[in-house]
């Protein structure tokens, strides 16, 4: 029942947002259920496992509405519940219009993506995927910045494509079922799918998660997007909805389709690395801070996909951490670019600097932020890309030193963008910007201490996905032993 409750928090809230008209008191009302979610959410830690919840739901079909959860998907579960009252307050000194609608989709959208990570069949699985889509699109629509409507556009259509991929292997699928057909994902995982089916389905599913990550060359409507969005819809789409691919990658591929996976695996891992050296000499070459970190994500879950599909223990581990990492720190970069907005007017790198000499306490914040962004020892990302670069090197030494560039390439353009707007001379017309404010602390603050405290004592969060990161091996192994045996 408590899994059903975390599912519905969020939705029923964002219901009786609608109607109210005073925005402080729909900005209260979202943070606080958000923050209600999150102790939910949080118990299941101390309370692991907690039993799932089924009923029935559309019999012709054989399809129950079944939630559910392992450790994979709890460390989504608990991203989620802990990046969206960070994502509220992001918006609670500021004016907004229409508060109410925009606060009720951005709780649809919460509710939308904790049913994904909690679904127990693909059929349901479908329905929360799709539903994700629904309010982010009108966020970016009536809220996003120049050229929205275009952009939105893009986005929903290549959202839509990937869609309409899952839901022809889903269908697919579903017909190879026995019996009763049905659309459990412990069914799906017990078809015995020919090899040669495999490798053509494989990639009906992996575009549809790869468009979502997105990984290269899925990713062209990323920047453009990312650059656009207000603030709390960059913030989703950067700091969890990328975590969705991934998990829908980890849900289907590995336990359904395992010999498809082997037998592209290597494939992915260039594409990924060929998507990490391309988004960071991009990254480098931008001159709007936020497109910067737009590509700077791309190249940071480009390595993520490549560590995926490397598949041994490190790589997975480092992996199920980065999730954690990456949305912990992305949501902190792009809190820090809307101040940097607030206080200069604009993000464009050549007209900023001496930002420092006015603000010293958002100086010293947003440099921990970029030094957890780009990997320093002590902080989350240094664990996470440490374990995911091992993971590579027992691969392929060639993997490991591309899978490298990202660490090497991120310092630069990052240290460097970070020089542009704090350092040097004070830009005229700069007077006016002030230190942050408490609100700012109180965002600010906490991620910082994830970030460093997750780098000192990575440790709980193993313990997390120990056993999922088993499973998934053992799914592999016996597939390893006949593949290249097999004619394919």
């Amino acid at each position: 029942m408590i899994l059903l409750v975390i599912l519905l928090i969020p939705f029923i809230t964002g219901l009786l947002l609608l109607p109210v008209r005073n925005a402080a008191t729909v900005k209260q009302l979202a943070l606080a259920s958000s923050l209600v979610n999150f102790l939910a959410t949080l118990s299941l830690v101390f309370t692991f496992p907690v039993s799932g919840y089924s009923v029935s739901w559309i019999n012709s079909l054989g399809v129950n509405f079944a939630l559910g959860y392992d450790g994979i998907s709890l460390i989504m579960l608990l991203l989620t519940s802990l990046l969206f009252p960070f994502i509220f307050m992001a918006g609670l000194k500021r004016e907004q219009e229409n508060t109410n609608y925009l606060y009720a989709l951005i709780l649809f959208t919460q509710s939308a993506l904790i049913g994904v990570f909690l679904a127990q069949n693909a059929f349901l699985f479908y329905i929360f995927w799709e539903l994700t889509l629904i309010p982010l699109y009108f966020i970016l629509l009536l809220w996003g910045g120049d050229g929205r409507r275009n952009v939105t556009f893009k986005f929903f259509i290549y959202t839509l494509t990937g869609s309409l991929f899952l839901l022809f292997g889903i269908i697919y699928l579903y017909s190879l079922t026995p019996g009763v057909h049905t659309t459990d994902f412990s069914a799906f995982s017990q078809l015995n799918i020919p090899v040669n089916t495999q490798v053509w389905l494989f990639w009906v599913l992996f575009i549809a998660f790869a468009i979502k990550m997105p990984v290269f060359p899925f990713h062209t409507w990323q920047p453009s997007t990312y650059t656009m969005a207000p603030t709390q819809g960059v913030m989703i789409l950067a700091g969890v909805m990328t975590k969705m691919g991934i998990y829908g990658a980890l849900r289907f591929l590995f336990p359904i389709i395992p010999a498809g996976v082997l037998y592209w695996q290597n494939t992915v891992i260039i594409l990924s690395l060929i998507g990490v050296v391309y988004a960071s000499v991009i990254a480098f070459r931008q001159t709007n801070l936020k497109t910067l970190i737009a590509f700077s994500s791309m190249a940071h879950i480009s390595l993520m996909v490549a560590a995926m599909f490397v598949l041994n223990y490190y790589a997975l581990q480092g992996l199920l951490f980065q999730v954690l990492s990456h949305g912990v720190t992305i949501i902190a970069l792009f809190y820090i670019v809307m101040l940097i907005e607030e206080k200069t007017g604009t993000l464009e790198l050549p007209q900023m600097g001496g930002i420092k000499l006015l603000a010293p306490n958002m100086a010293i914040l947003f440099l921990l932020v970029v030094l957890g962004s780009i990997a320093l020892p002590l902080t989350a990302g240094f664990v996470g890309e440490f374990l995911i670069i091992t993971g590579l090197f027992q691969q392929s030494i060639w993997f490991a030193a591309i899978g490298g560039i990202t660490m090497v390439l991120g310092a630069i353009y990052m240290l460097y963008a970070y020089q542009r707007v704090m350092l040097g001379d004070k830009k005229v017309g700069f007077g006016n910007i002030t230190d942050l404010k408490p609100v700012d602390y109180i965002v600010l603050i906490p991620l910082i201490t994830i970030i460093l405290v997750l780098g000192i004592y990575p440790q709980p969060v193993f313990n997390l996905v120990e056993a999922s990161v088993n499973t998934m091996q053992n799914l592999l192994v016996p597939v390893a032993d006949v593949l290249p045996a097999l004619p394919l």
